[in-house]
């Protein structure tokens, strides 16, 4: 069996083992097409493009006054940049350095966390990129933070309700990994107080 990515969890691993049957994953084999979707999430969420998408749809093209309400509408989906931003990766694999390296090269401070980062990964990643001592830190100082790490024990629920307590107010998640590393409760408290600005998943 083979697998068109980084992650086995939802193969049956142990019990094919026992069968005799193979299974093999393709570590960086989605790296690009997934980093491409982290920078959408960003600048999605930082020029308010489906928010000014939305009212585009909504516009009556017959109004008279409609350029009028145009130029008086558009300040509301002004946003801000990336440039000058913190985005904070957790897991430097395939995926995470080129997440880590695309949003350096837009201006961003890059912010990383993986205490278990091969030596072929570090050669990778730029040497500005940051190094947070503690995933927390990392939290701390990212006004995004993207998650590209595996789903296992130690990583299932790696945000949850007391990352609320240390994560920058306002920051943004992005979880184009899997859905249990974050906890879904959590993250709409976080929403529904504020201390979240959003959340980007696949």
């Amino acid at each position: 069996i083979g697998r068109a990515g980084a992650g086995t969890n939802n193969i049956p691993v142990v019990e094919l083992s026992k069968k005799g049957v193979v299974v093999f994953n393709a570590p960086g084999a989605n790296a690009n097409a997934v980093k491409e979707l982290v920078l959408a999430g960003m600048l999605m969420s930082v020029r308010n493009l489906g928010e000014a998408t939305t009212f585009v749809r909504a516009l009556d093209p017959s109004r008279t006054d409609l350029d009028a309400h145009v130029e008086a509408s558009k300040k509301n989906f002004v946003g801000s940049e990336l440039a000058g931003k913190t985005l904070g990766v957790i897991g430097l694999g395939a995926i995470g350095v080129k997440v880590a390296n695309a949003a350096h090269a837009l201006g961003m401070t890059v912010l990383g966390f993986d205490p278990h980062m091969t030596v072929e990964g570090a050669w990778r990643l730029s040497s500005d990129v940051g190094k947070a001592g503690s995933v927390n830190e990392l939290y701390q100082n990212s006004d995004f933070v993207s998650f590209h790490v595996p789903l296992m024990a130690a990583t299932k629920g790696l945000f949850n309700e007391s990352s609320l307590s240390v994560i920058k107010k306002g920051a943004a998640l992005l979880n184009f990994s899997r859905e249990a590393i974050v906890d879904e409760t959590a993250v709409r408290k976080g929403l529904d107080d504020g201390t979240l600005a959003r959340y980007i998943s696949d």
